[in-house]
């Protein structure tokens, strides 16, 4: 990297509107390891950014309002100030490149995703803010669903054109049955059974804040669908050992990927809960690993069998990159030293998977968490003993792995009527 180009561009955005932030922009780049040319194109396009914002507030708003609006129709030949000024270097007019940029530029400020940044003027956009206070301080939601019921509540309070509160009171089934039945029929079974549990809770909301005077939400039909029908897929024994042995761990990344797939096989984790281990969690002295299990929000001490265990160390002495990271798992590309999600999880079972040839089996993380609780039942545990490692509040949930133990299944199966009396 050339420190002289470091030097120019720092002097170059001194006098951006957004110059201090610009400063410590390139200093969070180099730092997560981007190539000189990825983390240049990222700052000419906070630099645009700068320009365009001027004096107004670096938000999430804001930048929707660059992205969708400015970049679509911007004729810049370089990034123009509203003021008259303007910064060096070309404009970079890609949406998902300009996309990109901005939210490492958000993510290194500490500007994370507002719900309250996507709310609407007027009476709907008051009805979503005290919804959203409601589903996290009354209900105790996770942020993901509570984004998914105010989606489902702006649809709705939008397609009737609410103006004013007097309107909600006048609501009756037949209205809630005719949105309903428009939803499902634009989607399947499954999208519409949550969409009708999204109208439920906004209806109960309304009744107890008074702005409908009676209980509509029994009006919401239910959809057909059984969550629990399809028997759920899992990996023969050839098959999980030819997964298990696609990791280069002769590399950093192979390292890593190992130890994410033995999580996933010995302990039947969900991605989130591997995404979510911390370093303090893995105690090798007790031999014992504390998940953070992200459904029920609350910690799990599991015990780390010796290979998952190997497999940590090994990951932690010759692969994990030396970073601040309070996280277990971590990226080995730009950004270098965050911590991976929980798709990222997902996509490394299945492009391991895609490798050993076992597509379309291995989809992504839970075919993992399947065949571990198959594999447990077949070992002879109880329905009772896999729901608690597996960290499932109803049995019912569970027991769709009876469905695949065909040994266990003998134990309830109902002799078939007059079947004795043939063999006779």
């Amino acid at each position: 990297m050339s420190k002289d180009l470091v030097r120019q561009i720092r002097v170059r955005v001194r006098d951006n509107p957004l110059g201090p932030a610009l400063q410590r922009y390139i200093t969070y780049l180099v730092s997560r390891g981007y190539s000189e040319t990825t983390w240049s194109e990222f700052v000419r396009v906070a630099e645009h950014f700068g320009c365009w914002l001027g004096r107004r507030s670096l938000s999430q708003v804001t930048v929707r309002q660059f992205l969708c609006q400015h970049l679509s129709a911007c004729q810049c030949s370089t990034p123009v100030r509203e003021n008259g000024g303007c910064c060096s270097g070309p404009v970079i007019r890609s949406w998902k490149r300009n996309q990109r940029a901005l939210k490492h530029l958000l993510a290194m400020l500490g500007i994370t995703r507002s719900v309250a940044a996507e709310f609407p003027s007027g009476i709907v956009g008051d009805v979503l803010r005290r919804y959203a206070k409601w589903l996290k301080n009354a209900r105790g939601l996770a942020a993901g669903t509570i984004r998914y019921r105010l989606k489902t509540a702006k649809t709705m309070l939008t397609s009737f054109r609410i103006k004013r509160a007097g309107q909600l009171a006048k609501w009756t089934p037949r209205l809630i049955v005719d949105f309903m039945s428009g939803e499902a029929a634009r989607g399947t079974p499954s999208r519409a059974q949550q969409i009708a549990c999204g109208v439920r809770s906004l209806l109960r909301f309304l009744l107890q804040e008074g702005l409908i005077c009676h209980d509509l939400s029994a009006a919401v039909p239910t959809f057909a669908h059984w969550r629990l029908a399809p028997l759920p897929e899992i990996l023969q024994k050839e098959e999980l050992a030819q997964l298990l042995k696609q990791p280069n761990t002769r590399n950093a990344m192979g390292l890593r990927n190992r130890a994410i797939l033995l999580c996933l096989n010995e302990l039947g984790l969900r991605a989130s809960d591997v995404a979510g281990i911390e370093l303090a969690g893995v105690d090798f002295a007790s031999g014992l690993l504390t998940i953070r299990r992200s459904k029920q929000r609350k910690s799990t001490v599991l015990p780390m069998p010796r290979k998952l265990a190997h497999a940590l160390k090994a990951y932690l002495q010759r692969g994990r990159p030396a970073c601040k990271s309070p996280m277990l798992f971590v990226h080995h590309w730009p950004p270098v030293g965050t911590a991976i999600k929980s798709s990222t999880v997902s996509q490394i079972v299945w492009s391991l998977g895609e490798r050993a040839k076992l597509r379309p089996q291995v989809r992504g993380a839970h075919v993992l968490r399947h065949t571990f609780a198959s594999r447990m039942l077949g070992a002879g545990a109880t329905l009772k003993e896999v729901a608690d490692l597996l960290g499932h509040k109803s049995i019912d949930t569970t027991a769709i792995y009876a469905k695949v133990d065909i040994k266990a299944l003998t134990h309830v199966a109902l002799p078939w009527p007059g079947a004795k009396e043939s063999r006779q």
